[in-house]
């Protein structure tokens, strides 16, 4: 007996036989089938990255960092934060950095400690930073903001017992 091929079998057969296969569940084939693999969705996490040492007193000094993670600045906010230690709390990318983009605040100051915007590659002004003196900056910056404030105090002070020497 010789090879069947399909459109063979379906001209031979009638009107009946038809009505027959129609009735009876068709024969399961064996086949070879590919295993799906089912990726869960990860959880819906922020572009951005936050880093925060919660070690920190909290006067309200903080230190903000935005660092490109394309220029590799996010190793050298790490070092800040290192160097920063318990005195501040250090956020890291709080909102979406700009590209090429690395700027450190220190709140209550009005000009950035560093601010290096839209760099291109190879990031030359990245690389010329010297971690040691901005870190030193940075320290500069707090120490000056926390002599502010005990000077606002003072004069806080002064001026309650002013008010209760007129009463």
């Amino acid at each position: 007996m010789g090879r069947v091929l399909r459109s063979a079998t379906k001209k031979n057969t009638t009107a009946g036989e038809a009505a027959v296969a129609a009735a009876e569940p068709p024969a399961k084939k064996a086949t070879v089938t590919k295993k799906k693999i089912v990726k869960k969705p990860a959880a819906k996490k922020d572009t951005a990255d936050t880093t925060t040492d919660t070690t920190a007193s909290t006067s309200g000094k903080t230190v903000t960092i935005e660092a490109c993670k394309t220029c590799g600045s996010v190793s050298r906010a790490t070092k800040i934060q290192k160097a920063v230690g318990t005195k501040a709390s250090v956020v890291i990318n709080a909102e979406t950095p700009g590209k090429g983009n690395f700027v450190v605040r220190v709140s209550g100051v009005e000009e950035p400690v560093v601010e290096l915007l839209g760099m291109k590659r190879p990031f030359a002004e990245l690389k010329a930073l010297v971690m040691e003196d901005v870190c030193e900056n940075v320290l500069k910056a707090l120490e000056e903001k926390e002599e502010e404030a005990k000077e606002e105090e003072k004069k806080e002070e002064k001026e309650e017992d002013k008010k209760e020497e007129e009463k």
